[in-house]
């Protein structure tokens, strides 16, 4: 088995397990479906991922977790382990859920800090993967869920498969439109890709700064005589 074969294994079962869960509820979930109800959508499917798995012993994921409650920030909606015998495998896998209201389909969602992966990877691990999935309201405005122009309910992509397009944005944060296709790459050449990205992400961020800096002097000084023009108008008022 090579290793793409043995990567579009895990996908495939990990598609499985969500549109399992999507089928068992009808493709409805009892969720307000807003603009914003992604993390509610996540919560949800977090606890149905877990609770499906300890109900359907699957022959390659063990150990489902959802993210812990009450956090502000975690590292990843779910995390399972993986073996793969035939690969020789056997690793913690950290998963992201992105559902997007199919209204807002053209949205660039964040995919997670370029520090949280280097963590992981130097941590002894590398896949990171995202579940895509799409809804819409129904006339209750219940959360409807809606399949991709291909009939599937679910879509799984490794970050390291991202598109090109992708860029680090200044919180920082991997960012892609969610229309832009997966590309294949290997782990090699995704390190390739993050480093450059990384990069630039880190020149813009100089680059602003520097600008800010140079303008300094100029804003500051200008802020003085504001200062004055204030203190003359509290001045003349007094008389």
């Amino acid at each position: 088995m090579d290793v793409r074969e043995f990567e579009n294994i895990m996908k495939s079962d990990i598609e499985e397990v969500f549109t399992n869960i999507l089928a068992e509820h009808n493709y409805l979930f009892p969720i307000s479906a807003r603009s914003r109800s992604g993390a509610e959508i996540s919560d949800y499917l977090e606890d149905s991922f877990v609770e499906y798995l300890n109900n359907h012993p699957h022959i390659r994921i063990y150990n489902p977790k959802g993210a812990p409650k009450g956090a502000t920030k975690n590292p990843y909606d779910f995390c399972f382990n993986y073996k793969c015998e035939e690969y020789n495998y056997d690793d913690l896998i950290w998963g992201d859920i992105k559902a997007t209201k199919f209204s807002y389909a053209d949205s660039n969602p964040d995919l997670g800090t370029p520090e949280k992966i280097i963590k992981f990877i130097m941590d002894g691990h590398f896949y990171l993967m995202f579940v895509f999935l799409e809804y819409d309201a129904t006339e209750d405005n219940q959360t409807k869920f809606r399949p991709f122009d291909d009939g599937r309910y679910v879509h799984c992509q490794f970050l390291k498969d991202i598109n090109h397009t992708v860029r680090i944005n200044p919180k920082p944060q991997f960012q892609v439109n969610i229309n832009e296709p997966e590309e294949y790459r290997t782990r090699e050449e995704f390190l390739e890709l993050f480093y450059v990205k990384y990069q630039e992400s880190i020149d813009r961020i100089i680059e602003k700064q520097t600008k800010k800096k140079a303008e300094l002097d100029s804003r500051f000084d200008d802020l003085g005589k504001r200062l004055l023009i204030y203190a003359k108008k509290i001045t003349e008022g007094k008389q």
